[in-house]
């Protein structure tokens, strides 16, 4: 122990001793080491760090599962839940939740909120009580006793002021008093539902178990595996089941519909899971270009300083020991440039949580932690290790007692020259790789940004309004006041035109259902008809700009008790019309040979809407008349004279002028939202691509270093060429080969790596190969261009040599 401390003691010495050499270390290092902690608190804290519930690694997701619709995984329903809570030799406890949009009224302004409505065993399953109150009961299920609300913690903080007397207060939601029975901890979270504001109990109505509800799913099913229960176990005996519920419900399930089980850890991850790793990985890179650079740099300081470690094997150091000395001082530069880089990781984390945009599933345990500094003391020891375990090895290695001689500073140099061409071959590798990298994100989001949404996006003001069923209670006085509503708002001044539909595009949410066409049959083991299903108003297509392809708008004729019709998208035309007129076709969502069946008439043909996203997969869409197909609520799309959000204020007033109780909610411009939409790819890109540059930066560093270096050494040779007659062009040539030549190894390396390692990122991608030929030729010039620049300063350098004070110097 006496000896390590002496060790440390002399390694702080020796690197205060030489501050420019110890600045750029550490600083090289703390990049890399700042940018790895950075990331792995991501990862630590969204993919690592146990979900705040009991036992987290016992709780299971079932879904409904279609493996013919590219994997759709859907909640379950009612009659689903009965049947799968029943598997009692699988489930310790089983709860569903649905969430469901609701106007907060009373004190304060109107405000629409998210309530979760749970089965009664939903907190218990979860293993959370309330901070404040107690939790919702089991029997408060029933009609009559469900009106109790447990709150979430920022919505307590947000209308109620924190105030610990609002449990046992009444609050109105859509226009109905419930009692405020508790508040949920700051850091709970839903595990379905990241909005959540508020819980509530969810009833169930004898129709509701009705086989014919067997599909209409809506329930996020969340339980605990009994004890001695495996995920595998679990998986295979609901697969049974599913079986078992195919063959009785032949007329219900799809024949390839399935159950899966999924991990509620895998599941909350399961979207963002494959891009952090990657960038886990491509800082990982970053950190080894770093350690070349840095075990550059320490052969270059062990060369100068040869003669000073032949004093100490003069004086009976044995090489052993001296490697020991020098690990250490590696070390220790190391734990300094790890200090300095968690410094950069608490400046860096929030800021990498502002670039993501809100698009990681949770993040309430992102932070430097303990176990993140944990990671920072395992990655400086073995960062010191790896770049300093080289050059201690070849100092051991070398005959030092030829330093102590005049000139021979020059001992060694050919071993250490190789070694550090070798590192920076594998910089420029590493290097090619984070760029072949970038370059594809980069490409793919070209890609995706230049997607034609189907609109134009310009100019447009998008919200949300909800109508209480308890104020509106039914399909006519509902879309009397939604008539009303879009006729004020398209009154507003600085309005142009303004339409409604039961979902914006790119705001979030789905309906699907299956139907039939008529005169189609599905060849074998193709699902039946499906796709999105829209309810807007005859202005819908006009504000957003969606070209009509063929037929007719909807018109305010087109109300309940007339002939049910629908608008189509070109889709559904290419996949089922694709050689005749669609106009006056027909589809169903019951059995074609059912009696009484209601055939819905095609009147009209519209451009597709790329409505979940610009790299979403193409699906049907079917728009109804919003006048047949009323809702309790309905999204505005806006089309304003100038800036949309500064409209916002007198659409607003506008609908509050109908009725002063209803929020205007999630108002947002189109353009904003369509940007969201992409910031998950944004993300991964701008991370990826700030890694790579700092990767060729560095590796362009090394590059320079080694020529450098090699330009020190053969000055001799270089002299005694100038002094022969060779013109300068010559010796800068040469020079220029050397260092294109390690480029072009390293480009060769980097290259192989990059076509193994880029299939990793395939799910990342949209519309560009994971061999991307224009990637794969663009990043190599780029980097053999940054390495001829990088070996020009060397080899200028080396045309000025006086043969005259280099052959003095040998």
């Amino acid at each position: 122990m006496e000896a390590l401390l002496q060790d440390i003691r002399h390694a702080v010495r020796s690197l205060l001793g030489h501050p420019g050499f110890t600045t750029i270390a550490v600083l090289t290092l703390a990049l890399g080491i700042g940018a790895n902690t950075a990331i792995f608190s991501v990862v630590n804290g969204v993919l690592l760090a146990p979900l705040p519930y009991r036992e987290p690694d016992r709780l299971v997701v079932v879904h409904h599962f279609y493996p013919s619709l590219n994997g759709l995984r859907a909640s379950v329903s009612v009659p689903g839940f009965r049947d799968y809570r029943a598997r009692t030799d699988l489930f310790s406890s089983a709860a569903v939740a649905s969430d469901m949009g609701v106007n907060l009224t009373g004190d304060g302004q109107p405000e629409h909120v998210t309530a979760v409505r749970v089965s009664g065993d939903f907190f218990p399953l979860l293993g959370v009580a309330p901070a404040l109150g107690r939790a919702l009961r089991p029997d408060e299920a029933e009609a009559g006793k469900n009106h109790v609300v447990v709150l979430s913690w920022a919505l307590w903080q947000r209308r109620f002021g924190g105030d610990r007397a609002a449990v046992g207060r009444t609050m109105m939601l859509d226009n109905e008093s419930y009692e405020i029975v508790g508040v949920m901890p700051a850091r709970f979270a839903d595990p379905g539902f990241r909005r959540a504001d508020l819980w509530t109990p969810i009833t169930f109505q004898p129709a509701d178990f009705a086989d014919n509800r067997r599909t209409n799913e809506y329930l996020n099913f969340v339980a605990r595996l009994a004890p001695g229960v495996s995920l595998e176990r679990a998986q295979s005996q609901m697969h049974a089941l599913a079986v078992q519920l195919r063959t009785a419900y032949k007329d219900d399930y799809a024949p390839d519909w399935d159950l899966a089980v999924t991990g509620l850890a895998d599941e909350t991850t399961r979207t963002v899971r494959s891009g952090l790793l990657i960038l886990l990985g491509a800082v990982a890179f970053v950190l080894l270009i770093a350690c070349a650079n840095v075990a550059n740099l320490q052969l270059a300081r062990t060369a100068a300083r040869a003669r000073d470690i032949a004093v100490r094997v003069a004086l009976g150091a044995s090489p052993r020991r001296l490697m020991r000395y020098l690990l250490t001082e590696s070390i220790v530069l190391a734990l300094a440039g790890g200090a300095l880089g968690v410094l950069l990781a608490l400046w860096g984390v929030p800021a990498l949580l502002a670039l993501n945009g809100g698009n990681l599933p949770t993040t309430a345990h992102v932070a430097v932690d303990a176990r993140v500094l944990g990671f920072v003391v395992l990655v400086s020891l073995g960062t010191g290790l790896l770049f300093g375990f080289a050059p201690a090895l070849h100092m051991a290695r070398t005959d030092l007692h030829e330093s102590l001689k005049e000139g021979g500073r020059s001992v060694g140099h050919r071993s250490s020259l190789a070694l550090r061409r070798g590192l920076v071959i594998s910089t420029v590798a590493l290097a090619l790789t984070l760029l072949v990298g970038a370059g594809l994100l980069i490409r793919s989001f070209a890609r995706v940004t230049h997607v034609d949404p189907g609109f134009r996006a310009d100019h447009l003001l998008t919200f949300y309004v909800s109508l209480p069923q308890t104020k509106y209670p039914n399909d006519t006085v509902r879309f009397q006041v939604l008539e009303r509503l879009t006729a004020a708002v398209n009154a507003t001044p600085g309005v142009v035109s303004a339409g409604g539909t039961s979902n914006i595009p790119f705001a979030g949410g789905m309906s699907t259902a299956s139907f039939n066409v008529e005169g189609y049959q599905p060849p074998p083991n193709v699902p039946m008809p499906w796709g999105d299903m829209r309810a807007v108003t005859p202005g819908y297509f006009a504000a957003m700009k969606v070209p009509l392809l063929a037929g007719r708008q909807f018109t305010d004729a087109d109300r309940a008790g007339t002939q049910g019709v629908c608008i189509v998208d070109q889709e559904m035309v290419r996949r089922y019309w694709p050689n005749s007129d669609p106009i006056g076709k027909r589809i169903t969502f019951s059995m074609p040979t059912d009696p009484h069946a209601q055939w819905i008439q095609v009147v009209g043909v519209v451009g597709h809407i790329a409505h979940e996203g610009l790299d979403a997969e193409k699906r049907v869409q079917v728009y109804f008349s919003l006048a047949q197909y009323t809702l309790p609520f309905m999204g505005f799309t806006v089309r304003t004279a100038g800036e949309p959000m500064a409209a916002l204020g007198a659409v607003r007033a506008a609908v509050q002028s109908v009725d002063p109780d209803l929020p205007v909610t999630d108002a947002e411009s189109m353009d904003r939202l369509i940007e969201r939409s992409t910031g998950s790819r944004r993300f991964a890109m701008i991370l990826l691509g700030g890694f790579a540059l700092l990767a060729l930066t560095l590796a362009s560093i090394g590059l320079y270093g080694v020529m450098s270096y090699t330009v020190t050494q053969r000055s001799r040779e270089l002299g005694v060429r100038l002094a022969l007659g060779a013109d300068a062009r010559d010796v800068l040539a040469l020079v220029l080969r050397q260092g294109l030549r390690l480029a072009l190894i390293g480009v060769g390396v980097g290259l192989l790596a990059s076509f193994a390692v880029t299939r990793v990122m395939r799910t990342m991608l949209f519309d560009v190969s994971t061999t991307d030929p224009l990637t794969f030729v663009a990043i190599p010039l780029l980097l053999v261009g940054v390495a001829l620049v990088a070996s020009y300063l060397p080899a200028r350098r080396a045309t000025v040599v006086d043969p005259v004070v280099a052959l003095r110097t040998e």
